[in-house]
């Protein structure tokens, strides 16, 4: 009987002993884990993601030198930072411990509109949600004009979006309506009221269309079904102007045929 009692104390001094050491280990390896890691420092910033804005102008507003302690970036902080460049969406930054780099990935807004000055020459272009972006070097894309808008945009301020909230509406709706390919033009008028220019439609020139407000998708999809049932055909008398100020109302004005 004593002898087996002293066996299974044994046994279990053992597994004590045995556990003792794997948690003195797992510790060691924890404590060298952290030294490793706190000696840890950026070899380098790596951008991915961008198109227009520049990648050397990222790692500047991100504002991370080289040989800077890992463990001091808050990645958060930094990419709040790049997110101030006014082509940058958002970002998202993750630090490549094995590797000693940063990883910076950029989202970049993507153009609706191109606002022109006084003289209808280029000066910046618009996303959905009203932010101005710069022109770049290369690269043009198909979408309406806006005029009335100031020629100088507010970079100092790329986080906010400037653009009158009329403007800001038709912008965000001309997708879901599915009549982005039928404007051509948007003017801001008096008090930020909206007048849209479409494409040639059918036998149609270029026409007018005051807006209004009120459901602005709603007008739009009225607009998007008025031209696809009215302007393709050839009327009697051609419209020249639409009016779609009067919610569930296509006002129109024509044009008489020259006898």
């Amino acid at each position: 009987m004593a002898h087996d009692k002293a066996s299974t104390f044994g046994r279990h001094a053992r597994r004590a002993a045995g556990i003792g050491l794997l948690v003195a280990g797992v510790v060691a390896l924890g404590l060298l884990g952290w030294q490793w890691r706190a000696n840890v420092t950026v070899d380098r910033v790596a951008v991915t993601g961008t198109r227009h804005a520049p990648p050397d102008t990222l790692r500047r507003l991100a504002r991370v030198d080289r040989g800077a302690a890992m463990t001091a970036v808050e990645p958060t902080l930094v990419a709040d930072r790049v997110a101030r460049h006014p082509w940058v969406k958002g970002a998202t930054v993750e630090p490549k411990w094995m590797r000693g780099v940063l990883a910076l990935a950029v989202t970049e807004r993507t153009p609706a509109a191109l606002a022109v000055d006084a003289q209808g020459r280029p000066a910046y272009y618009l996303d959905r949600n009203g932010h101005a972006m710069p022109l770049p070097d290369s690269t043009g894309y198909d979408v309406p004009l806006v005029r009335g808008l100031e020629a100088e945009a507010p970079w100092t301020r790329p986080d906010t979006a400037e653009s009158p909230s009329s403007l800001r509406r038709v912008l965000r709706a001309l997708p879901e309506a599915g009549v982005a390919d039928l404007v051509a033009e948007i003017e801001i008028q008096a008090g930020d009221t909206i007048r849209l220019t479409t494409t040639p439609i059918g036998p149609h020139d270029a026409l007018p269309v005051h807006l209004g407000s009120g459901d602005v998708p709603q007008k739009l999809r009225t607009l998007r079904a008025f031209a696809r049932q009215v302007l393709t055909s050839s009327p009697d008398e051609p419209i020249e102007h639409i009016d779609l100020r009067f919610d569930g109302q296509v006002v129109t004005r024509t044009q008489p045929l020259d006898g």
